[in-house]
């Protein structure tokens, strides 16, 4: 069975590595994802962004996933990725997720604090562990200007209050990573990051990890999570490209072009495993 994302992060914590959280999209990413993991020996931690869950819904992709911890050989959970949407959240935590992402970094600090502490009140009453995101982490289409630095990054002494008003599981940082695909060269404010892991016990979270440079600096100053899918999705579009620029349509299936193109990326999802030091702690 799924196994909740707390038990996961926690041990990571404590013992000093990250797990890569990878971003799924369907039924063979998550086999993908799950399959690398066991050949690794790593706790498997997939998530779904309310995108996908918009294309497949919660129920789907937890009963996906479920088989899919069931029948392997490490722990796996699964994690609903930047909800925004508290009908898709509440879903989710019928669903059997693992853990829920509520994601008002948008919001004013106490407007946060509020939808957080919501959430996470109805979800530790179903044994769903939650995570939020304080500070806000942009878009690397967009390079940020010193301002918004300034303005986005996580303050320590905020995370210090906001993990104590909302008790909240493990907490999303913004210390200079993005989502996306970078125009810019993002460099993580490792500095920012150890004061905010002396000021809070939770496990960090860095979204954007996709593209940026020193991950492996950050789970001994107390990162435990690392969300990945650009760089999962990458050698994903080539392959899928060069299946169908490559064949004649009548060779063409879906099994063929999906199966194929999930499996070019499991150098990548190897990879990071072992970068953030998640290879061998299943």
């Amino acid at each position: 069975m799924l196994v909740n994302t707390k038990e996961i992060l926690d041990k990571a914590r404590k013992e000093g590595y990250a797990v890569p959280a990878f971003n799924i999209t369907d039924m063979q990413s998550i086999m993908t994802v799950v399959k690398v993991c066991e050949e690794e020996n790593a706790p498997c931690l997939i998530e779904a962004a309310e995108g996908t869950i918009k294309a497949y819904g919660t129920t789907y992709l937890a009963a996906i996933a479920e088989v899919a911890a069931r029948k392997a050989k490490v722990p796996v959970a699964l994690h609903l990725d930047h909800g925004k949407t508290f009908e898709i959240i509440i879903q989710a935590i019928r669903d059997g997720f693992s853990s829920v992402m509520i994601d008002a970094s948008q919001e004013s600090f106490d407007e946060n604090v509020r939808l957080t502490r919501q959430i996470v009140d109805i979800a530790h009453a179903c044994g769903v562990s939650v995570e939020a995101e304080l500070g806000h982490v942009g878009v690397g289409s967009q390079a940020p200007t010193q301002e918004d630095m300034e303005k986005y990054l996580t303050k320590p002494e905020d995370a210090k209050r906001f993990v104590e008003l909302t008790n909240v599981d493990f907490l999303a940082v913004a210390v200079g990573t993005a989502h996306g695909l970078y125009t810019f060269e993002p460099k993580i404010d490792l500095e920012r990051l150890k004061q905010i892991s002396e000021t809070v016990d939770v496990p960090l979270v860095i979204h954007g990890g996709s593209g940026t440079p020193g991950l492996e600096q950050t789970p001994p100053l107390g990162v435990s999570k690392v969300n990945v899918f650009t760089d999962l999705q990458i050698p994903i579009r080539k392959k899928v490209k060069e299946i169908i620029e490559s064949e004649p349509l009548e060779r063409l299936t879906a099994v063929r072009i999906w199966k194929t193109a999930n499996e070019a990326a499991e150098p990548v999802i190897r990879d990071y495993l072992r970068k953030l030091g998640a290879s061998g702690k299943a």
